[in-house]
């Protein structure tokens, strides 16, 4: 009450100005809280408190509307009233106000009057609280006097309002930058495909182990998956992340408790602390790869992997952070005769040149460093040049001439392959059309197709699109690729061979039985030819698993109506073989090594070839080995009055070479001899030639392993030194006999087999 001296302006413009003044500490008061708050709850029952405190409401609450219902929920109070009145005040059904100029008169809402009955209040005032531009709740303030809510106030109040609108958005920003960054520390930390530990985390549970644990010596062992990232590049998503997640898998059976993490898309990190010895780290890996090794089936699809292991021991190989760079780069070893590596020093220097390689690489195509070089493949009925394989070289200018094995590996890291690809088969089917063009007798151009080639361009249009711009008919055209890319996605691969065939095109499946393939998929596969790998002819003369594996693809490329090539053909001997077998086609350095362009030419100008099968009348070969010259020479007298062919050496190793270029029908070896003994060359050319008669002629009475060779077949006689030249005459006669009889009964055999095809 104002007292009776004091007008009664006055005293209006007192209590309004006292009035302002609370509401301007109510302000403050709120603003210093939300500074120090964090919370959206600490806040609202901040303010709820401020406004009862400094402000001089008679109550306070604040409610936030329910996304479901719509309706205000009470969520803090101050005054005379509590957050559970609140709810119970209408089963808590609040009106909220969007026109903040109207939130003035109480009596205008029926929510308000019942809570003035309730609680004596005189006016009140709702306020919508935003966030992030959308009205989300109210600040509900109410006094027991009148007149309280006037322009001025109501300004204040809210800025009030906008004040708390305000902090809730940074508050929100703050939650949202708090969750991005957790999100960012697990992505970090963790692989989101497989939740295994990322690469910077098993780096620093790797510094620990080495430097905070008890163990003297600490293995990395990085599991690479050579063959992953490009399964997953042809595959949908959710189909790779199901691959991704079976090896995972695979990868806990093996070892649930060693700790592990994927380091990058295709490979993974496992820790071992003290292992009790090296062969521990060496067993584990087989195991790993065993697993591992298996084929991935999805949608009745087999998918493999290729793992490959690198080992590295801390703190024999560095820091922690070096020894698992140096496992990684032992992982990505292209060694394939093995299935781990352990890190070694010279790997790093390695590793140098390979990045410094692979910098130079990626200008080589502008400077014109790549050049080709041409392989001729002959036809070993008329021994003439029937093809060329396209051979891609690098003349650089810092490294000189780089071998492929060091270079293509690199362009198809780098994806370079693709563009490099085409060029090739640009260059190689101009030159084609250049060499038909000037008069010289066509040829097939054989062009090889890479995996990221075949998969990640679109070949149809890129071959036809070749054949259009050089001119080159398709016929002369071969495309070569190996059993891996086939199996990557066989079914994809069938429908664009087909699809390319169509137009004359030809295919060969090169580097044949290195692979996985089977003769489901090569008899739906539009190939003309086989290519029997470098790695099996190399020996196939004195190895008979080799020659075995040889004769094998001859006769099943036949069967299927298919021509056989050679690849890596470098002696006699291996020309022999091949031509005992009916193998078609060679190429390799036994008729020359790839050429340059104007080399290449000259060869096919001058007509150079190798003499043609030669269809001769049978005769008798014989051939004899023995480390004493003089008794070849003497047996030489004795039976080439008998009419055989004599073919001798003092080698074990020129015997082979013999064997394959003479086909002899029987061989005489001594049984003493420096290479290996007797009866072991002739156990070899049992598997090699089945058909040959073997004898051992010696001076030595040794008999255990003669006749151990005997009673195993692997010797048709044993005769001794010296001998009775008609008595030996007689048993070379017999076993010529027997020769020819098993070839004759292999010849009616073949023959009926033939009338039995033609008939059905």
């Amino acid at each position: 009450m104002a007292s009776s001296d004091t007008p009664i302006g006055e005293t209006h413009t007192k209590t309004e100005l006292e009035r302002r003044n609370r509401l301007y500490t109510m302000l403050s008061h709120i603003n210093r809280c939300i500074i120090r708050t964090k919370d959206p709850q600490e806040l609202y029952v901040a303010a709820c408190r401020i406004a009862i405190e400094s402000g001089g409401f008679a109550i306070a609450w604040i409610g936030l509307i329910d996304s479901e219902t719509g309706s205000l929920i009470p969520v803090a109070s101050a005054g005379n009233v509590t957050v559970t009145q609140l709810k119970s005040l209408n089963e808590g059904k609040f009106d909220v106000l969007s026109n903040d100029k109207e939130t003035a008169g109480g009596s205008r809402f029926s929510s308000w009057i019942e809570m003035s009955e309730q609680l004596g209040l005189l006016e009140g005032a709702s306020f919508p609280i935003r966030l992030e531009g959308k009205t989300v709740g109210s600040f509900n303030i109410a006094a027991k006097e009148p007149g309280f809510f006037r322009d001025a106030e109501i300004n204040l109040l809210l800025e009030v309002v906008d004040d708390i609108s305000f902090a809730l958005d940074i508050i929100r920003r703050e939650e949202k930058r708090t969750a991005a960054e957790s999100k960012m520390r697990y992505f970090v930390y963790y692989d989101s495909q497989t939740g295994l530990p990322s690469r910077a985390l098993f780096e620093e549970r790797l510094n620990e182990s080495c430097y905070n644990g008890n163990a003297h010596q600490v293995v990395v062992m990085v599991v690479n998956l050579r063959r992953l990232q490009i399964v997953l590049h042809l595959l949908e998503p959710n189909t790779g992340l199901a691959i991704i997640r079976t090896l995972v898998d695979r990868l806990e059976s093996v070892l649930p408790a060693v700790p592990r993490a994927r380091i990058d898309e295709a490979k993974f990190a496992l820790l071992l602390q003290d292992p009790e010895g090296l062969h521990v780290a060496e067993e584990l890996a087989w195991e790993i790869h065993k697993v591992l090794a298996e084929a991935v089936e999805i949608d009745g699809q087999e998918y493999y992997l290729d793992p490959f292991i690198g080992i590295a021991r801390f703190p024999l190989d560095g820091e922690p952070a070096e020894v698992l760079k140096h496992a990684i780069l032992a992982a990505s070893s292209p060694d394939t005769d093995t299935i781990c590596r352990f890190f070694f020093a010279d790997m790093d220097e390695g590793s140098r040149r390979q990045l410094n390689l692979d910098t130079a690489l990626r200008r080589a195509l502008e400077r014109n460093e790549f050049i080709l070089h041409y392989q001729p493949q002959l036809d070993l009925s008329t021994g003439r040049i029937i093809g060329a394989e396209a051979l891609l070289r690098w003349q650089s200018r810092d490294y000189g001439l780089v071998s492929p094995l060091n270079f293509i590996p690199l362009l198809e890291e780098n994806g370079m392959i693709n563009t490099i690809g085409e060029w090739v088969l640009q260059e190689a089917c101009r030159l084609n059309r250049k060499w038909q063009d000037e008069g010289l007798p066509p040829l097939r151009m054989a062009v090889n197709l890479s995996a990221r080639q075949f998969h990640g361009g679109d070949i149809p249009n890129i071959v036809k699109r070749t054949l259009e711009k050089t001119g080159l008919e398709p016929q002369w055209l071969e495309l070569e690729l190996t059993e891996s890319i086939v199996l990557m996605d066989a079914d994809k691969v069938i429908r664009t061979m087909h699809e390319i065939s169509a137009e004359g095109i030809g295919f060969a499946l090169d580097d044949f039985g290195t692979g996985y393939s089977s003769l489901s998929y090569l008899q739906r596969l539009p190939v003309a030819r086989i290519k029997i790998d470098k790695s099996f002819v190399a020996n196939l003369t004195s190895n008979p698993s080799d020659a075995a594996i040889v004769r094998a693809v001859v006769g099943m490329a036949h069967s299927l109506g298919l021509k056989v090539i050679a690849e890596g053909v470098e002696t006699e001997g291996q020309l022999g073989f091949l031509r005992g077998i009916n193998c078609e086609e060679i190429q390799g350095y036994l008729f020359s090594r790839p050429l340059p362009a104007d080399d290449f030419t000259l060869l096919l100008r001058e007509g150079r070839s190798i003499p043609p099968k030669q269809i001769e009348k049978p005769e008798r070969v014989l051939l004899l080995i023995d480390d004493e010259s003089n008794i070849i020479s003497a047996l030489t007298r004795v039976l080439r009055r008998k009419g055989f062919r004599i073919v001798g050496t003092t080698s074990i190793k020129e015997g082979f070479e013999l064997m394959a270029i003479h086909q002899p029908g029987v061989v005489i070896c001594d049984q003493r001899m420096p290479e290996m003994t007797g009866t072991e060359f002739l156990r070899r050319i049992k598997d090699i030639y089945p058909d040959t008669i073997r004898i051992v002629l010696s001076g030595y009475t040794e008999l255990n392993s003669v006749i151990d060779a005997v009673n195993h077949g692997e010797v048709y006689k044993f005769l001794t030194k010296p001998w009775e030249d008609e008595a030996l005459c007689q048993v070379i006669g017999d076993a010529f006999n027997i020769y020819e009889l098993r070839q004759e009964n292999r010849y009616l055999s073949r023959k009926l087999n033939t009338n039995r095809a033609r008939s059905e």
